[in-house]
């Protein structure tokens, strides 16, 4: 039990040192490189924004950053006697598939499941009988040597990305280092029950003069079997696209002493897997497949809608309670009151939003001469002009898609604008403009702002 116990104890210290190297990434802010006045910036990739250390990751769900795994490559058994075979003939054929979650950008767990293809090697007291002056007698049909079976291995693995420990992590990172420890389940089955019995019942030798002839038995049990097994590796990780890795892995596996049916004076016996294959990363709730760092709200920004409201759940609702009304000169249009707010860089609903999406539905419902243009928007301050575009359009379509889809409202009654950041509604407050706004469509009309026009209210 000591090599269970000790790769057990190996286990849990990865485990805590992935989820201290986890901390100590996101608080350590000295690999930044500085980029204006004492501001601490790192850049990640071409579609995302300089951050500050402040940076954080996306609100993740228990279903985002699942990965698929199918890998092939060559299983080499080291049990006993191999030694006294050829190297290359103890290797078979063996594929694995699996499916894994990243919980953080340094940490994993995965589930696989593969056959191996394992070789076993019979000889008598764990000696070449030939290179001790013994040889097969004529006619004998089974020789001892080689023996082929199957394992069918499945393994539950945390994984550990060294790279994102020791640097910082980035999205456009191309090669990654993760090591591999994991506990799992063997089952050994599809032994050579003809060769193997005819060794059961004994081999006849004669000696290299001819003057004597021994039988040699070598036992092996060809039954199915499960085993407890372990193991330990390495997988080097080459990013070809945001959905797709190429993959090389290396791991050590220990397992039973009776794997290869055949019980001798060890606690275990060992094989090597060496894979190659390829990983696919699902999307996750944000529609990207990778982990994901936003801007932090600046702290004046944060204290103001703190100001806002008292309960963080609707804050962004009392914010849009709070704003001015404005009466949009649009042309052939008109502003519906409703406005949809948006947290910075992010453009999913919240609930609080959804209230206001269901009085626009309930609009829609009491007008039906009247349909919409869904606008989207983004603040100026939030990022460079191309990346605010596509962001006020995700807006304007997530908005759109819950009240197609929950609301049930006609899609014919609907259309999508967006805006970007190059028009501002609400010069008053900045972050107001994280926002989508509804314009009546009675005639097919534009929904481009020429002009906001005041109340007159403060």
């Amino acid at each position: 039990m000591t090599i269970k116990r000790l790769l057990i104890y190996i286990l849990l210290l990865t485990v805590t040192t992935s989820a201290w190297s986890q901390n100590d990434t996101a608080d350590d802010g000295d690999d930044f490189t500085s980029t204006g006045k004492d501001k601490k910036r790192i850049e990640l990739v071409d579609d995302s924004l300089y951050y500050d250390e402040y940076a954080y990751l996306y609100d993740y769900k228990i279903t985002d950053n699942i990965f698929l795994l199918a890998q092939v490559g060559i299983s080499h058994s080291m049990s006993e006697n191999t030694r006294t075979g050829n190297f290359f003939s103890n290797m078979r054929p063996s594929f694995t598939i699996g499916i894994g979650k990243w919980l953080f950008p340094t940490f994993g767990l995965r589930l696989t499941a593969g056959v191996r293809p394992q070789v076993g090697r019979a000889d008598w007291e764990l000696c070449d009988l030939p290179a001790v002056g013994w040889n097969p007698a004529a006619g004998e049909r089974y020789p001892f040597g080689n023996y082929k079976f199957t394992v069918f291995a499945g393994y539950f693995d945390a994984l550990v990305n060294f790279t994102n420990v020791v640097f910082k992590y980035k999205e456009d990172r191309k090669f990654n280092l993760v090591g591999i420890i994991g506990l799992g389940y063997n089952r050994s089955y599809g032994f050579e029950k003809d060769k193997l019995k005819a060794w059961s019942d004994g081999v006849k030798y004669v000696s290299n003069d001819g003057n004597a002839t021994q039988a040699f038995k070598y036992p092996v049990n060809t039954e199915s079997a499960n085993y407890f097994a372990a193991h330990v590796g390495f997988q080097g990780r080459y990013k070809l696209s945001n959905a797709w890795d190429i993959t090389a892995e290396v791991t050590l596996n220990g397992t039973d002493d009776r794997y290869n049916g055949h019980e001798y004076d060890r606690v275990y016996d060992t094989y090597v897997d060496v894979l190659i294959g390829a990983q696919f990363h699902l999307k996750d709730s944000h529609g990207r497949r990778r982990f994901h760092y936003v801007k932090h709200l600046e702290s004046d920004v944060l204290a103001r809608l703190a100001q806002m409201a008292g309960d963080a759940n609707e804050k962004l609702n009392d914010a849009n309670m709070m704003m001015p009304e404005i009466y949009e000169k649009v042309r052939l249009s008109e502003a519906l009151q409703t406005t949809i707010s948006f947290y910075v860089d992010r453009y999913y609903i919240t609930d609080a939003q959804k209230k206001n999406l269901k009085s626009v539905a309930n609009f829609l419902a009491t007008h039906p001469d009247i349909n919409l243009i869904v606008t989207g928007y983004a603040d100026i301050e939030t990022a460079y002009p191309a990346y605010n575009l596509r962001l006020s359009q995700k807006r304007a379509q997530a908005v759109y898609d819950m009240l197609v889809d929950e609301f049930k409202v006609p899609k014919e009654r609907l259309r999508i604008d967006f805006k970007g950041d190059t028009v501002q509604p609400y010069d008053q407050v900045n972050e107001w403009n994280r926002a989508v706004i509804f314009f009546l469509d009675r005639n097919g009309g534009d929904s481009q702002l020429l002009e906001s026009e005041d109340t007159g209210e403060e």
